[in-house]
């Protein structure tokens, strides 16, 4: 059909992957049974579109980072996203709540000996269990779990232009979710300051240090916000099924090459 030829033209043209022909094939039955309506009309009319969900978004603050260092302050920026607002934009994300899992599971598998406890998934290990074991008698306490990533990169073939990204991703989807470049996936947080390099001053233990403070100091900056919840969890509706969960933020894995720690 010369339908089904166009659509696998640009599909081909567009290096569509599985994921996303199935779901533009799923959306178009939809369209077809009427049960959904696409407005748009064009690029610049998505365009525009996706231009003002972007301003309904939380955007990056900068903060100053001070630190001594030779009997004088240094001053450093850094870049934040607020974490929790971050979290409350996947959240509330209409098309994530189907895959939010909450609770602990042990899953265990019989090995012609006996039963034994494998892990699959976040929420299948011991830490998680041991988390949500922990937190207040609260019905539908539950463990909100980040997994933050920090690493130099170079933003310019020469290395001139370098950058310091924080990245956090929702243990609490799947990976295959915050590993892929759709909605949920990991997302840039904040931007750590680049100590400047001074070749009298490299290698020299109180240079190290004061990389490790300003570090040290900015994922304080970032982890500020969700202090609060830690202790009192956070109240949240899920769109998907009305359920109201009370969600506990845990960092429950943190990512860095040695120069952060």
């Amino acid at each position: 059909m010369l339908g089904d030829f166009k659509f696998a033209e640009i599909a081909l043209a567009s290096l569509l992957n599985q994921q996303q022909v199935n779901a533009l094939l799923d959306l178009f039955a939809h369209v077809t049974q009427r049960a959904v309506q696409v407005t748009l009309k064009n690029d610049a009319k998505l365009r525009k579109v996706c231009d003002a969900a972007a301003m309904e978004l939380t955007l990056f603050s900068r903060v100053e980072v001070k630190v001594p260092y030779k009997k004088e302050e240094c001053m450093f920026e850094a870049h934040i996203h607020p974490l929790w607002e971050w979290a409350l934009d996947i959240l509330e994300n209409p098309f994530l709540g189907l895959h939010f899992t909450w609770d602990a599971q042990r899953l265990y598998r019989h090995n012609s000996i006996e039963y034994e406890h494998f892990y699959d998934k976040p929420w299948t290990g011991d830490y998680w269990w041991d988390i949500q074991s922990s937190l207040p008698d609260i019905k539908n306490a539950v463990p909100f779990c980040l997994i933050l990533y920090a690493d130099k990169s170079n933003l310019s073939s020469f290395g001139t232009a370098k950058s310091y990204p924080i990245v956090v991703c929702c243990a609490n989807l799947l990976v295959e979710i915050w590993n892929s470049n759709v909605i949920g996936r990991g997302t840039v947080v904040g931007w750590l300051p680049i100590v400047p390099e001074d070749a009298k001053e490299e290698g020299k233990l109180g240079y190290t240090t004061l990389k490790h403070v300003v570090w040290h100091e900015s994922f304080k900056r970032l982890l500020l916000e969700i202090e609060q919840y830690l202790k009192t969890g956070y109240a949240h509706t899920s769109l998907h099924d009305n359920i109201t969960h009370w969600l506990f933020p845990s960092l429950m894995m943190l990512f860095t090459d040695f120069e952060e720690m």
